[in-house]
């Protein structure tokens, strides 16, 4: 594998490793010469939120794109890929337009989509059509395929896009026998593409009327509309597949010892044409033994990994590729040269059911494939799901919200018909993640025992931290606590006319309210807190957002959070003014609720 990195990280990583007078990599190093509406930059200036043109900052890191009439110029790699893991991130300006073009051919569509209920095949992530005017006028387009939801967020914000590719296939007389396909793209970690073939180049591509190939450049476009773009990486495959060989098999049936420690003789032998479990009885106790040779065409570090409930060990010229579990295998990694290496497998049947064994193998120059053997006629698991979505009038569910380090157990997910959604700690009072599209998945919750009890959102989500909303601090110089004080305590919810709830809180003598308003297009979301009641001796304080930085916005009416992640607003006639903190390297904006007697309301919103 070929790795090319467009990362400011990683270019300071060789910065401080290489010596002193090596300059360290630009950003622009892995593309072709740069047109004149391409800028190298270090950050953004100016509101990409509101504004149409990007102001790119002096330095390194990031790559603008300014379009005029005279300058147009896509961005092109230096370099050529066939199957490839690709991740970058993008920024765009409100109405901006552009794509990423896999092999110079196939487009995932970059557009401001921004609040789009339903997205097409033109939206952000779509996967773009293609055009042919001949079939006529009104039906020049097809096999376009639009994202599952739309993840996309707010102008001004950077996003992130990852996808699987792989490329087409040809025979040896350059007959292609196999599309391009998208494996899987994700659009703000968010699956919006599975397995989607593309019978040809989508429209406006670097070669879209020349015939396909097995190898091809990634493109950028530049003649649509202002995009900034970083940390561009791409993982290009090149080795070929991993093959096996010779295969003889032992079946010990009724075995009831552990691998390797055998109490029966084979009760069958024979030769595999493919490395399957086909000789093993449909149940019962037994074990299999298979041998052979596996083929490497390059040295490279490869990984292993394994699905089964049953112990499976893999030995790869006597180091262990699979070590054995009670219930399972755990894959390893070996530094593997090229060449034949002599392999075991052993697999044990201990537990009832059909036999089940998958084995894949991924390096850093071989893209992830499986060893054994898969049924071309087979069809892939259908995941499944259990939606539930709210119609007229909002809808509350209650369950398990998953949560790292831990899942919420005391906790309401709150969707709304305009299709904004948020999930609430109760136990904190606290918001926890807020999402568009699709409400809530419960087949963890209600599917079969329903074990999990998991309330998964079931559209694209923005986490947020999980820290009290409201707390004591002895002193203002304190960090923000991560768990509620010992006086703060829940008193539910009340419900509004139109179904929506109000969360009601103590802190001491302090009585909140706490209400989350989602906007009807589903852009935001708009928070009120109240606070009736006495402080304590103790300083009140309301947390309003964290992250590494925090940083104003220029038109004054709140602020950026994090890297680009998300808006935190507030009226312009608010009266309470927050301000941004440092604690343990992280940035807080707070609120102080001062004096002996409180009576006060704040109002923010949160936009993505």
């Amino acid at each position: 594998m070929k790795i090319s990195s467009l990362s400011l990280v990683a270019g300071l990583f060789l910065a401080c490793s290489l010596p002193a007078q090596t300059p360290r990599p630009s950003v622009a190093d892995d593309f072709k010469p740069l047109g004149a509406n391409w800028q190298v930059a270090s950050g953004l200036g100016g509101d990409p939120r509101i504004e149409k043109k990007l102001i790119g900052l002096p330095g390194d890191g990031i790559l603008v794109n300014n379009t005029t009439k005279e300058n147009r110029a896509h961005l092109v790699t230096a370099w050529d890929h066939g199957d490839l893991e690709l991740e970058l991130d993008f920024l765009l300006t409100p109405g901006s337009n552009s794509g990423v073009y896999l092999m110079g051919r196939y487009e995932i569509q970059l557009f401001d989509s921004w609040g789009k209920k339903v997205p097409q095949d033109i939206d952000c992530g779509a996967i773009y059509h293609r055009w042919d005017a001949a079939r006529g006028k009104g039906k020049e387009s097809y096999d376009g395929f639009a994202p599952r939801a739309n993840a996309s967020r707010a102008p001004g914000l950077w996003q992130n896009l990852r996808v699987e590719f792989r490329a087409p296939r040809f025979d040896a007389d350059g007959k292609k026998i196999a599309n391009a396909k998208f494996v899987r793209v994700l659009l703000n970690d968010f699956l919006i593409h599975e397995n989607v073939e593309v019978t040809g180049p989508t429209r406006s591509a670097l070669f879209e009327t020349g015939p396909e190939a097995s190898r091809g450049p990634i493109m950028i476009q530049g003649d649509h509309g202002p995009i900034a773009i970083r940390r561009l990486s791409a993982l290009r495959f090149d080795t070929p597949p991993v093959t096996t060989s010779g295969l003889t098999y032992e079946l010990r049936t009724g075995e009831k010892n552990g691998l390797g420690d055998y109490s029966t003789p084979p009760t069958a032998t024979g030769t595999l044409d493919a490395l399957s479990l086909l000789p093993m009885e449909k149940s019962g106790k037994s074990a299999l033994v298979i041998k052979g040779t596996i083929h490497l065409a390059r040295a490279d570090t490869y990984t292993f990994t394994t699905e089964t409930r049953n112990p499976a060990r893999l030995l790869i010229a006597g180091e262990t590729a699979i070590s054995p579990l009670e219930l399972g295998g755990d894959g390893r990694t070996l530094t593997l040269p090229a060449g034949d290496h002599p392999f075991q497998l052993d697999y044990r049947q201990a537990r009832s059911g059909r036999p089940s064994l998958k084995i894949g193998v991924r390096g850093v120059s071989l893209a992830p494939q499986s060893l054994t053997y898969v049924d071309p006629a087979a069809k892939a698991p259908v995941k499944k799901t259990l939606l539930i979505e709210p119609t007229d009038r909002p809808r509350l569910q209650r369950g398990f919200v998953p949560f790292e380090p831990k899942k919420r157990l005391y906790a309401l997910s709150v969707g709304s018909p305009g299709g904004a959604h948020y999930a609430y700690d109760l136990e904190a009072g606290t918001l926890l993640r807020a999402w568009r599209g699709a409400f809530l998945d419960t087949v963890d919750m209600w599917e079969g025992r329903g074990e999990p009890q998991l309330a998964e959102p079931a559209g694209p989500a923005l986490t947020l931290n999980a820290k009290p909303t409201v707390a004591l601090l002895e002193r203002s110089a304190y960090d923000w606590p991560d768990t509620p004080d010992a006086l703060w305590s829940s008193q539910g919810y009340t419900l509004a006319a139109d179904g929506s709830p109000t969360f009601l809180s103590k802190l001491g003598d302090l009585s909140i309210r706490d209400r989350i308003t989602p906007a009807a297009d589903g852009r935001s979301l708009t928070r009120t807190l109240t606070l009736v009641g006495r402080n304590t001796s103790w300083e009140t304080h309301i947390l309003l957002a964290e992250a590494a930085t925090i940083t104003p916005q220029p038109d004054g009416r709140g602020w950026i959070v994090g890297d680009r992640a998300y808006y935190v607003d507030l009226p312009k006639d608010s009266a309470l003014k927050p301000t941004v903190r440092t604690r343990q390297g992280r940035q807080q904006v707070t609120i102080p609720i001062s004096g002996g007697k409180v009576d006060r309301t704040l109002t923010y919103s949160l936009v993505w």
